[in-house]
Formats: structure tokens, sequence, C-alpha cells
């Protein structure tokens, strides 16, 4: 057996200066090789390509092995090669039985991908996007798996789950070795959580507020003026709300959650109103809005399911039972985020369902809320874009810049 090649992606390994080459494709040239690529600090994307022969119910033995013309597997580790903190396995094509994708310190079982990879078509492109609180797995832009650090399964046949699963989100992840992705590509993805802005021509430009008929000319400026509520902005007290889908920001367009375009301007630590979303709640989707500051720095996320409520190194805890019964018939409910003064507040017409006071780092942290996007929120849900209150980017439009249709 060939010994496995070592790509020396860095050019100083694991140094604070990053190798420009690392975003370059490159060749897995046999079926097992070892890269240094530090996670934290880039989005890992694979190249891969659909068998031309698969069958996406074989027959499984004891161990659910699969094919491995289908298969993919990367071996996490942090600090040497002996220090194995992560096992990854994901397929090419979508199983019927859905053993697609397993993190082995995550999850006690393999899980399902929501459709087939990359439509049916022979290239695809996936991305590992570890962040630290949760992991993401998308091909070709779509959304195919994501997984919570501090939702790890807790199953008596694998022990030390779900602490593994939570390690696994602290570890600092510098080398990877990768099996049975011989032919496939690689390459890393910048991502050093700051938004990417696009300069702005330093012109004036005229727009029409469709609500007063009122002509409004503006200067753009890559960093927008914080917009905050007062009665000098809104004289008359009158509160313009439109409906809004909730652009995904994890698209390439939107640079995977970085893009300033991609994101809603509001003072989130002085709204009384904060965010309201209409959207469909079950105990395995996550609703997600990722928060930034004035900087453009991502502060984090705020989750919530029917099983829990998450904020990012800050807040773990279960759903309020009320969350279920509030829902309609198709299991959608209306309700608010707010984050005022550093309280946590979910309120469901009106009424505080649950709320969490913020304390020391978190609340300091978490005050500096003033812009925000949504993650995995798809199409149809929508939030409430009120206009004395928020501002948006370009591409917050009512058909989010031509991906959700009216």
């Amino acid at each position: 057996m060939n010994a496995p090649i070592v790509f020396a992606l860095l050019g100083t390994a694991l140094s604070a200066v990053l190798d420009p080459t690392l975003t370059e494709w490159k060749l897995l040239k046999t079926n097992e090789e070892r890269v240094l690529f530090p996670l934290r600090d880039y989005i890992l994307e694979v190249k891969s390509f659909l068998p031309d022969v698969y069958d996406t119910n074989p027959p499984y033995g004891e161990l659910f092995r699969t094919d491995k013309a289908s298969t993919m597997m990367m071996l996490l580790h942090a600090g040497n090669w002996d220090k194995k903190v992560g096992r990854l396995v994901w397929n090419t094509i979508k199983y019927d039985r859905g053993f697609d994708v397993n993190i082995e310190e995550c999850d006690a079982r393999y899980q399902a991908y929501r459709s087939f990879p990359a439509g049916g078509k022979k290239e695809q492109i996936w991305a590992w996007n570890f962040n630290q609180d949760d992991v993401e797995l998308t091909c070709d832009g779509e959304l195919q798996y994501t997984q919570n650090f501090d939702e790890g399964d807790d199953n008596p046949r694998k022990p030390g789950l779900p602490e593994k699963c939570r390690a696994l989100g602290d570890a600092e992840v510098d080398r990877i070795i990768f099996r049975h992705m011989e032919g496939y590509y690689i390459r890393g993805v910048p991502r050093d959580n700051k938004i990417v802005t696009t300069p702005a021509p330093e012109v004036p430009t005229t727009q029409v507020d469709v609500h007063t008929t009122k002509a409004v000319t503006t200067t753009p400026t890559t960093e927008a003026a914080l917009i905050t509520s007062t009665a000098a902005d809104d004289p008359d007290n009158v509160v313009y709300d439109e409906v809004y889908p909730t652009c995904d920001c994890w698209t390439p367009e939107c640079g995977y959650c970085t893009n300033l375009e991609c994101t809603v301007q509001q003072d989130l630590a002085n709204s009384d109103r904060g965010i309201t979303v209409t959207s469909t709640l079950t105990r395995k989707t996550l609703n997600t809005i990722v928060l930034y500051d004035k900087e453009g720095h991502r502060i984090g996320k705020f989750q919530m399911s029917l099983r829990g409520i998450w904020m990012s190194g800050c807040v773990q805890c279960r759903a309020p039972v009320a969350l279920r019964q509030a829902r309609d018939e198709e299991g959608r409910l209306t309700w608010s985020f707010s984050l005022k003064e550093g309280v946590v507040r979910i309120k469901v017409g009106g009424e505080v369902l649950y709320e969490q006071e913020l304390a020391g780092e978190c609340k300091e942290k978490y005050s500096q809320a003033v812009r925000f996007a949504f993650d995995d929120m798809s199409c149809e849900n929508t939030f409430l874009y009120n206009r004395s209150e928020m501002l948006a980017g370009d591409k917050i439009t009512p058909d989010c810049s031509g991906r959700c249709s009216q």
C-alpha cells in the first residue's frame, strides 16, 4: 500500500498568515491523503462527482457499510496526527434508507439528506462550515445537514455522547485525513467572520418611500448610520410593516453570511419590537438568526426549534411547551425575538413565552447586536420588515433578489 501523501497547503504550517493558495482547487490523488487545513479560518469545499452507476438501496450488512464508490470520509485532527477529534462520513448520493451523512462524535446513527445532492448533476460542490456552536453541510448551496454541538445524541451504544460532540465544536482542527476521495478536489473559502462589503459609489441617489411618496436623497456608504426608532424619525408614530421572506444568507451570492448586503440593520439592544418571524416550527428544523456588531463581525446565532432555544455560547435550554401549543394546524407560528437591555425574549401574540436575562460577557457581547440575517430559513418563512427601525441591505428584497418568487 502506498504511503499517504501530505499536502503542505499552508506556507508556514498553521501560522497566523494564511496561504492564499489554499483557495485554489487541489486534486486528491490517492484514497488517503493528509492535509494541513485550519477549519476555524476556512470553509472547506469539496468537488466530488456522482458515480455513473450507483444503487440507492444497496444490501446493508451488520455494520451498515455502503459502497465506497459513493462514500467520502474525513478524519479531523487537532495539533498533531495522533489526536483525532472527529470522523465525518457523507455520500455523493441520497440513500433510500437515509444512511447519508454522519458525524461519529455527534450522531448515534446516520442522518438523511434533505434532497438528492446537486439535483443529480455529475459535478457536486460540497461545503463544510464549522462554527463554534454548529456545523453545516451544503451541496451546491443547498443545506443538506446541520448539527448543533450542544445537541449531540445521547445513546448508551455510543459511550461519550453527547460530550464528544461539544468537544468537537471546541477543538482547534488544523489537519484532516481524507479517505475514499481519490480524483476529487478540495479548497478553502476564507472566513474571518467579518462582513464583506461592496464599495458603493460616492454619489447621491434618490429613493422613493412607497408609503409617503416622498423622495429621499441619500449618499451610499459602506457603513450605514445606525437606525433607531425615535419620535424625530417618525413624528406621526406610524409603523410601516412589510412582509418579506427570510432570505437565506448561506449562499454564494451572500458570501455564506458574510455580505453586508444580505443583512438587516436594527438596534436590537434598544428595540421593544425585536424581530417578528412567521415560520414552521418542528423538532428537527432550526430557525436561525445570525447576529452582527457594528463592525460587521458575527457575534453569534439565535436558534430555536420545538426541542430547544440556543444562543451561541450563552443560552441552551428546552423550548417552552407553549410554543408547540401555539402553532396552527400546519405547524406555523408567528413569534418575536428581542434582546432589549440584555434580556432574551420570545413573544407570541404579545405574550412572553420565554425570557432569559443575560449577564457578564454574554450581556456585553449581545448588547452590540445591530445587524441580523437569516440562515437556512426558506422562502416560505417570512419576517416583518419595519421601516421605522430597520434598514435592509440591497439583497434583502420582497423576492430575495430573485431567489424567492413573489
